[in-house]
């Protein structure tokens, strides 16, 4: 169910799954960046949610200055609210280096923050969903 949608963003919750999913596309703003990343915290936050479905193949780059903002105002305040255990499954046009430097940045961050965060890239949404909706397996 599609609940925030603006010029380079739709985000969307899949309640039974405890899925956010983001579908990205252009050259976001960065009040239409920063505004969709709030609203994803406090949807994540409200429905409990743990698995994150983000979709990069549209998007062009992100602005330097909100991959900051992001890093360090928005992902710490994220790690406090959300769950332990997330999963993020970023989806992407190909697997080279450049056009996964900004998610690179912040997925190491995050997991630099809270090493019980899982990710992985993918190139269709597909397989993101299957990997996502799979059990995870605790470590013993």
């Amino acid at each position: 169910m599609q609940l925030y949608r603006n010029d380079h963003v739709a985000v969307g919750v899949e309640y039974h799954t405890h899925l956010l999913q983001q579908v990205w596309q252009g050259l976001p703003s960065s009040e239409n960046y920063r505004e969709a990343s709030l609203i994803s915290l406090q949807l994540a936050e409200t429905h409990h949610l743990s698995r994150w479905l983000i979709d990069q193949r549209q998007l062009r780059l992100y602005n330097p200055l909100d991959l900051q903002w992001f890093t360090q105002q928005w992902l710490p305040e994220a790690i406090y609210r959300l769950p332990t255990r997330v999963r993020i499954g970023v989806v992407l046009t190909d697997l080279n280096q450049f056009s996964k430097q900004g998610s690179d940045l912040v997925l190491r961050a995050a997991f630099d923050m809270n090493p019980a965060i899982t990710s992985r890239y993918f190139l269709d949404t597909l397989s993101a969903r299957a990997w996502l909706s799979t059990p995870r397996r605790e470590s013993s």
